[in-house]
């Protein structure tokens, strides 16, 4: 029988036995947890598909395309998500997204509604500005975009409405009136966006609160088999 070198029986001696999770004390479960809090989270396409989501989402049901989507988070002050883009389905837009009623005088889509029109009320008397002298004004008229008017930071205060009209080249009878209509747009525009923006940082925080939560981050230490010490401290794990 041959006898181990000194330093061979030394290295013996300093390897440490690996546990798995299941295998730990419940303190150092706890520590495992601990240090690998950020595990589901600590890479950027994690959000990917809850901001696909929305972007379809606000395509569908708005006539909203969002071309870019940003956030910061979670839990520091100054935190937030906002977006940016255009309105591509124009009444759509603004029956559903700024709740605003349409009437066949004003919108040539065929579509009748009852109750008050409140595109009406925006405008004011529609024959004081001269639109009872000139072809039908229609939605498509209008351009709805959403900008950002920061870029320190991300959160829904950092963007806001802005709307276009072709209107330069009708003769109206005050056009103070169409411009106090405009910005009344804008003023819905910017409210809406900025509700949406803190509906999608809601989507996102919910969704970090589940992949940071004990139960996902020990689904993913066992599912990926990693190994720690008696403590609970990471050694080495295989990803099968």
């Amino acid at each position: 029988m041959s006898l181990k070198k000194f330093q061979e029986f030394i290295n013996e001696s300093k390897e440490e036995k690996s546990y798995s999770f299941n295998e730990l004390s419940p303190e150092a479960q706890e520590n495992a947890l601990d240090n690998n809090r950020n595990i589901n989270v600590d890479h950027d396409d994690w959000h990917d598909w809850i901001i696909d989501d929305f972007k379809e989402e606000m395509l569908e049901k708005f006539g909203f395309d969002v071309d870019d989507a940003q956030y910061t988070g979670f839990y520091s002050q100054g935190d937030g998500a906002s977006f940016t883009g255009e309105a591509i389905d124009k009444p759509l837009f603004m029956r559903e997204a700024l709740g605003v009623t349409s009437s066949s005088d004003v919108f040539d889509n065929g579509d009748e509604r009852s109750g008050e029109d409140e595109l009406r009320s925006l405008m004011g008397d529609l024959r004081n500005i001269g639109f009872d002298n000139r072809e039908r004004f229609t939605a498509d008229d209008l351009y709805f975009k959403v900008k950002r008017n920061s870029s320190r930071y991300s959160h829904e205060n950092t963007i806001e409405g802005d709307v276009e009209a072709d209107y330069l080249d009708i003769e109206v009878d005050d056009e103070r009136d169409f411009d106090g209509f405009v910005q009344d747009l804008e003023q819905k525009t910017t409210g809406w966006a900025r509700e949406k923006s803190r509906e999608l940082y809601r989507r996102l925080e919910n969704e970090y609160d589940a992949q940071t939560s004990d139960e996902s981050v020990k689904d993913t230490l066992v599912d990926n088999d990693y190994a720690f010490d008696e403590e609970g401290n990471n050694l080495v794990w295989t990803k099968h």
